[in-house]
């Protein structure tokens, strides 16, 4: 199965209530999950804002799935939702 980025139009079939773990967002965003792991530490990629984590318990992390599909929409707004502007 080939890891593909989240665009609006495949997000419209995602339900937005609930909640995502690290690697389901890395993979709507077409990054590993170390990648998502530090842009969730770094707060900020190419000027929008990281959406922020939520701690279930010491070994459980979820974010929203609805500020996922936002930040998703943001990135894709801006054409390259994968390179942080420091490594281009």
């Amino acid at each position: 199965m080939q890891n593909q980025s989240a665009t609006p139009e495949n997000l419209v079939s995602l339900p937005a209530v609930g909640f995502y773990r690290a690697q389901q967002c890395a993979a709507l965003l077409g990054v590993s999950k170390s990648t998502f792991w530090l842009w969730s530490q770094q707060k900020i990629v190419q000027g929008i804002l990281v959406p922020q984590p939520i701690k279930l318990s010491p070994g459980v992390t979820v974010w929203k799935r609805s500020d996922i599909h936002t930040f998703c929409e943001q990135l894709a707004a801006l054409g390259d939702s994968t390179t942080p502007p420091e490594a281009a």
